[in-house]
């Protein structure tokens, strides 16, 4: 098997404040300022034929025409379009307009700027490239996040991290962790990289390597904090950054290994450091997926729907099941109703891509293209049967919410919002498993 290479590069994509900002329909005002710098970072690697770049912006979601004009350019330096990945941090205090949705159009100035910006770094990447190996190594972090929909139901609490090394120094980490970016609310007017930029300013500080977040399947996860302030952003990106630093320097010792000295008898038994180990096996392969499209009712039939839930809603005892069954339904059909609206307005689009990159034995990238429950992504994980496998949301396109049969009678935010009807996940799971499978065991 030849040698891997990689290389990486980040590069600042802040547009100038006046911008608006997506993420918050409540939020009308534009951006007043630049908190901290949004950034492109990038991860290349190529061994013999195969080819591929890993891309993490500061975005909420990618639209398709952006991935694929990122992948005809980085085509013409050797890169396999199959193998190039753009995924979104979704950040909620990002500029609106690049990402495909019913809600939002592109904005045609700011993506074609996007792209060369991230072009350059993938340019610059790939001239930089050298001879890497790969380490993988989790730990849980589970304290700042909860399941939105329910604090009873799971969430992903394992932070995932790939260290991109070589004899000079790491040359990149992948970071993986599932959660919304969303510690600001709709009141924040200043553009920030929020919480995941906060952890890769902090890894890429302390590594000298760029450090490419990949959010996982977090649909349903929201953060925790202590206020809504960047107070929480900064907390939150060191308790994620610090974890994945302190994974970053264990795996520091799966090339040289390390040893104490037991003093007793002179000797210097070996000390297994954590993490493994992983043997370069480059792979990448995408697939089309249809799925079904959902059947809206009338907008009289929602006001109906929704007036008998605030009826319950107002009869029940505060803090019962009564009483939380009926805001579920509330919210489902408050949102329903206006994805009704939007749904009449242009046709929603039934096809999409899954993509998986194989870096080597037990390692793999899956990139799906929205947003998906954490159940979602631990069902591809028990399907695929691969040691360590990277959950890449919001990723390559943007389908908004794909949930889960029974997210539809439970009711929420997410099930009134999907343009996409039942059976749409469970076909995401299927395909996507056999994708993995399709890169891994080939």
């Amino acid at each position: 098997m030849p040698n891997l290479l990689a290389g990486a590069a980040s590069v600042e994509i802040t547009p100038p404040a006046g911008v608006m900002m997506d993420g918050y329909g409540a939020r009308t005002q534009p951006s007043e300022g630049v908190h901290d710098e949004l950034t492109a970072r990038v991860a290349v690697f190529e061994q013999g034929a195969e080819s591929a770049a890993i891309v993490s912006v500061d975005a909420l979601a990618m639209h398709p025409w952006i991935t694929a004009e990122v992948r005809r350019r980085a085509a013409e330096l050797g890169i396999q379009p199959d193998g190039v990945l753009v995924a979104a941090t979704h950040n909620h205090a990002t500029p609106v307009g690049l990402r495909a949705g019913m809600f939002t159009r592109l904005n045609a100035p700011l993506a074609e700027e996007l792209v060369t910006r991230i072009s350059g770094a993938i340019a610059q990447a790939w001239s930089a490239r050298r001879p890497a190996t790969l380490g993988v190594a989790s730990a849980t972090v589970s304290t700042i996040s909860l399941n939105r929909r329910d604090p009873a139901w799971p969430i992903d609490p394992e932070l995932r991290v790939v260290l991109v090394d070589s004899e000079e120094g790491p040359i990149a980490t992948l970071v993986n962790f599932a959660c919304h970016a969303t510690i600001l609310d709709a009141t924040n007017l200043q553009l920030s990289g929020e919480f995941p930029g906060a952890a890769a300013r902090l890894l890429q500080r302390e590594t000298g390597a760029p450090c490419v977040y990949l959010n996982g399947a977090c649909g349903d996860i929201n953060p925790a904090w202590i206020r809504q302030d960047f107070e929480s952003v900064e907390r939150a990106g060191k308790i994620v950054g610090g974890q994945a630093l302190r994974l970053v320097a264990e795996m520091r010792a799966l090339g040289p290994g390390q040893r104490s000295h037991n003093v007793r008898w002179d000797e210097f038994p070996a000390v297994a450091p954590l993490g493994r180990a992983v043997a370069p096996s480059l792979r990448a392969a995408r697939r089309e997926v249809e799925l079904p499209v959902r059947e809206f009712e009338a907008d009289e039939a929602y006001a109906a729907r929704i007036d008998e839930a605030k009826a319950a809603d107002a009869a029940a005892a505060p803090e019962s099941a009564e009483r939380r069954a009926a805001a579920a339904l509330i919210s489902r059909y408050e949102a329903e109703r206006w994805s009704a609206v939007w749904a009449r307005r242009a046709p929603t689009p039934t096809t999409s891509e899954l993509q998986a990159i194989r870096l080597g034995d037990g390692l793999a990238v899956v990139a799906l293209p929205g947003e998906f429950f954490a159940e979602t992504g631990a069902a591809l994980r028990e399907a695929a049967g691969i040691a360590d496998l990277i959950v890449a949301g919001y990723a390559n396109d943007y389908l908004g919410y794909v949930v889960p049969e029974h997210a539809y009678a439970e009711g929420g935010y997410e099930a009134g919002l999907t343009f996409y009807g039942a059976g749409a996940d469970a076909i995401i799971r299927e395909a996507g498993a056999a994708l993995l499978r399709e890169v891994c065991d080939g």
